[in-house]
């Protein structure tokens, strides 16, 4: 009831205000509104501006175009508002068109736009659309697409989220009610996340430890610039990683003005300000900072739940610094803090479960903070070199009340975890056709592991886990992209790897080939070898039995040695096919040292696993394998509409030491999307924007195992049949999203309303059967059901 009225109040108010600005549109005698737009257009290959290119605006029957400056940099005034066409051409250059460019009022519009050199007459005669999507990292040759933060405002079920967004991607699936991912049937803590060259810790609230999702996420998209997002294939410098890999970017903020972005919705009240530090400098900040909603009507009186309130704060930065001689300077963050205390109520025929009679404290608090430095030495040489710091805080604390409400302590933890990265790269033309890049990468790991719980059979306290030290890897690569043809492009590189505290190497050779059969199609190849170092808790903790599981020195990163082969259709300019077909061999990776007990790291997707009775010392003698297709068919937007559909059907497995074979919790075997939306101009003068989009997923049920009930009431934990792991199969997963939003465009102000509804059906689909500790019950898991977010914001 509590939804529903606020859901009639928005759409009353929106009414309300939409009238409102009809009115005022007829009293401006109906003046259309225009906005500027601006940006940057450099070379690919050489990070250098391209001076003289030809940046073109097709306004319908009319058109508009100016050249780069010295800079690289052009301008347009008075651009009406709405979806427009941008075209940039140079000779010598592959011509880049941008569709689905939304020009807004209120502040001016930024792009920046990077042109490869032209190899090939083959895309002389058509442009198309989807190009534009192509990842923005040149060495990448497949697995790859870039994305707008527009795109993150415009999916359904998006909530200007990049990783619920990167849901709809083909080979993703949704890894639970927060925003894991599962990339290719691989375990959701594969994913690595970057930021500006650099990895960074997970930025998302309340994820659980050693998880690379949660609840809530931390990135702002009015921060965000286009982006990539990888699913496999990837090339010789990214390290670290053996499923996806976020490659985020921030924008740059406005240097011509100050702008300002206030917003207020379900999942924060925030403030965006941007401008340069004086006026004429080519300095400029960016910083935006968002506050919990639910904390503020709580800390008001208003009461939403019975159950604890999450209160979070966050807080995106990027500081840009350009000299005259010396290169770019940025300094550029990413942070939040968070906490959810629940308080039993002190009335204890109330309580119905163990939960009722429980106090509980839990945090979270990470972030991120680097610095970057790029230098543009000739159109042949440019380097860039980071120092970054990332800290992660996990803690929990419940204490279980008695009868008469004196408390004892049931569970506490804390995990924190700190990396020191330097990351370096340079970037180097051997010639016309061919690129040279290498770096270096290195990261000291710092860490304070602790936790201990209640066990059943002792009758008392457990210590889990009680480490303190430090660590360090290190990563060197080189690879080489060379043009062979008009129509072939080869990259190969290889990628070196030392962890410290297993004293292990990794020599990982990576290939990736692009072949332009015809204009319109490609075929695409990528293959390699990848490690990634498990979250460090696994490395300390202590077995069930209260041994220390550490004792293996030579406990190493997880390994993948997988190949990729893409084909890549354009039906017309703005529509595309694209399939892809993959195998992975995982190989090196940790699971328990006891054959009767077979467990995988390749079936976790955080370090919960530790807080269990059958978990033991863990060796780097297990295997694993994934391997599927893809289908993608994907309609940018045009003529106010655009539509993706994908399917993908895999398998994933892995293998313990008893060498037999079972399926990992997340072999859904298939997942298919359906995203779609339409757009309509609106109003007297056509200046504001109606959409409507909508999203659609069906997915096979995770994998579970059978629990042993007698077993697990004595030891009052989960225990499962370690014969019959995931041998189950729950109920297929069904979800769909829906989202409405409506842009009023004013002279100086522009006004964004969104509702967004994820699973607007309010389908509770299930996980499987699981012990519920709370309640001493065999029951079905189930996910959350309807989640509407209600967002206005303001630009200006």
């Amino acid at each position: 009831m509590k939804i529903s009225s606020m859901l009639i109040f928005a759409l009353t108010m929106q009414a309300k205000f939409t009238l409102a600005q009809e009115q005022d549109s007829v009293k401006m005698g109906r003046q259309i509104v225009t906005e500027s737009l601006k940006g940057t257009v450099l070379d690919k290959n050489t990070r250098l501006p391209i001076i003289g290119a030809t940046v073109v605006f097709n306004l319908g029957n009319d058109s508009k175009s100016v050249s780069t400056d010295k800079q690289g940099i052009f301008r347009f005034d008075k651009i009406p508002v709405g979806r427009q066409v941008l075209q940039v051409r140079m000779t010598g250059y592959k011509q880049e068109e941008i569709q689905e460019l939304l020009i807004t009022s209120g502040r001016e519009n930024i792009i920046n736009v990077e042109m490869e050199e032209q190899t090939s007459r083959l895309n002389e005669a058509v442009v198309y659309a989807n190009t534009g999507k192509q990842p923005l990292n040149q060495m990448a040759m497949g697995s790859g697409r870039s994305f707008s933060p527009e795109e993150t405002n415009r999916y359904a079920g998006a909530f200007f989220d990049p990783a619920k967004m990167a849901q709809s991607f083909p080979g993703a699936v949704a890894g639970g009610d927060g925003n894991e991912i599962i990339v290719r049937g691989n375990s959701p803590k594969a994913l690595q996340w970057r930021l500006e060259g650099i990895e960074i810790v997970n930025p998302n609230h309340f994820a659980e430890e050693g998880a690379a999702g949660g609840g809530i996420s931390m990135l702002n998209s009015m921060v965000l610039g286009k982006s990539d997002f990888y699913t496999g294939g990837l090339a010789a410098e990214y390290n670290n990683a053996t499923a996806g890999v976020f490659d985020l970017r921030f924008r740059k903020g406005n240097t011509d003005k100050r702008e300002h972005t206030f917003s207020v919705g379900v999942l924060g009240v925030g403030a965006t300000l941007e401008g340069p530090f004086k006026k004429g400098s080519p300095s400029s900040y960016l910083l935006s900072y968002r506050y919990s909603s639910l904390s503020l009507m709580d800390k008001a009186g208003i009461k939403l739940t019975d159950e604890g309130v999450p209160s979070y704060q966050d807080l995106s930065f990027n500081f840009v610094f350009p000299t005259k001689k010396a290169g770019t300077f940025s300094l550029f963050g990413i942070g939040g803090i968070g906490k959810l205390n629940e308080n039993a109520e002190r009335d204890y025929p109330k309580w119905e479960e163990r939960k009722d009679g429980q106090d509980m404290k839990s945090g979270f608090d990470a972030g991120s903070v680097g610095m970057k430095h790029q230098y543009i030495a000739n159109d042949r040489l440019y380097f860039t070199n980071i120092v970054s710091m990332s800290v992660s805080r996990n803690s929990n604390t419940t204490d279980t009340l008695s009868e008469d409400y004196a408390s004892s302590l049931f569970n506490k933890s804390k995990f924190v975890n700190t990396a020191l990265r330097y990351a370096g790269t340079l970037n180097y033309r051997l010639g016309e056709r061919n690129t040279l890049r290498t770096g270096l990468n290195a990261s000291i790991l710092k860490y304070d592991l602790y936790s201990r719980s209640y066990d059943n059979e002792i009758e008392g306290l457990k210590e889990r886990i009680n480490e303190n030290g430090s660590t360090s890897t290190y990563d060197g690569f080189v690879q080489i992209k060379s043009v062979l043809g008009e129509k072939l492009t080869l990259n190969t590189g290889v990628h070196a790897n030392y962890f410290d505290l297993s004293k292990t190497w990794s020599i990982e050779p990576r290939v990736g080939l692009n072949w332009k059969v015809k204009a319109d199609q490609t075929i695409t190849l990528g293959a390699g070898l990848y490690n990634r170092l498990e979250p460090l808790a696994f490395y300390f903790a202590k077995s069930g039995d209260g041994h220390q599981a550490s004792t293996d020195p030579k406990l190493s990163p997880t390994k993948n040695a997988q190949a990729v082969l893409g084909y890549e259709k354009n039906l017309n300019r703005t529509l595309r096919f694209k399939t892809e077909v993959y195998y992975q061999h995982l190989f090196n990776v940790p699971v328990s040292s006891d054959p009767a007990i077979n467990f995988s790291l390749l079936d976790a997707a955080d370090i919960s696993a530790i807080g269990t009775s059958s978990y033991r010392q863990l060796v780097n003698k297990g295997t694993g394998r994934t391997y599927g297709i893809e289908l993608t068919l994907e309609k940018s937007l045009s003529k106010g509409y655009y539509f993706m559909a994908t399917s993908s059907l895999f398998d994933s497995k892995f293998k313990a030491l008893s060498g037999q074979e079972y399926n990992t919790t997340f072999n859904t075997r298939f997942v298919g999307n359906l995203l779609l939306g339409k757009e309509w101009t609106v109003g007297k003068e056509k200046n504001n924007l109606f959409g409507l989009n909508g999203k659609l997923v069906y997915a096979g049920g995770r994998k579970y195992s059978p629990v042993m009930e007698e077993e697990s009431l004595r030891r009052d934990e989960e225990i499962v049949d370690q014969n019959r792991i995931n041998t189950l199969t729950s109920d297929p997963y069904i979800r769909a999203d829906f989202s409405a939003s409506y842009r009023v465009n004013k002279k100086k102000v522009s006004h964004l309303f969104i509702m967004d509804i994820q699973n607007v059906l309010n389908r509770e689909n299930t996980i499987g059967m699981h012990y519920n500790f709370s309640k001493r019950v065999i029951e079905p898991q189930k996910w959350s059901g309807i989640i509407p977010t209600i967002n206005y914001r303001i630009e200006f």
